[in-house]
């Protein structure tokens, strides 16, 4: 099946302050709390900056609040500790986000970005589109 996706959402994937975020079982063991077989992500960066696939893009994301439908979801991972304070995404973290976004969106060239709640983030993220004849056939990489 495939999906018409209109956006990429980038937004953060908060997990408890014990968790061990370079750990991808711990990780998606956590936030699968709150879902039903994955993290509800199709894409996670933990805080050194690796990218985790977790969900395939066939699927519809469970994370992406209002674009779970046609969006492609990246979370990126930030602890909370018992005040409920959260950490700031790290500058690996941007790096791989950005580099993620510029992929997603020559896949998708007619998808808007979305970033939840992170201006660092959305000004960081507001690089031209590509031009016309640039994308990448999408089925091909489903």
């Amino acid at each position: 099946m495939r999906r018409d996706i209109l956006y990429l959402v980038v937004e953060k994937a908060v997990v408890d302050s014990y968790i061990d975020t370079e750990n991808q079982e711990e990780v998606v063991g956590q936030l699968k709390g709150c879902f039903k077989d994955d993290s509800g992500f199709h894409f996670l960066i933990t805080q050194q900056g690796t990218l985790i696939c977790d969900r395939q893009l066939q699927r519809p994301a469970d994370a992406a609040t209002y674009y779970n439908a046609e969006g492609v979801a990246v979370g990126y991972i930030v602890k909370q500790d018992e005040s409920g304070a959260v950490e700031k995404i790290t500058a690996a973290q941007v790096a791989t986000v950005r580099t993620a976004v510029m992929v997603l969106r020559r896949i998708f060239p007619k998808a808007t970005v979305k970033v939840i709640k992170n201006s660092t983030l959305e000004k960081v993220l507001t690089p031209p589109r590509p031009s016309q004849g640039e994308g990448v056939d999408a089925n091909a990489m489903l």
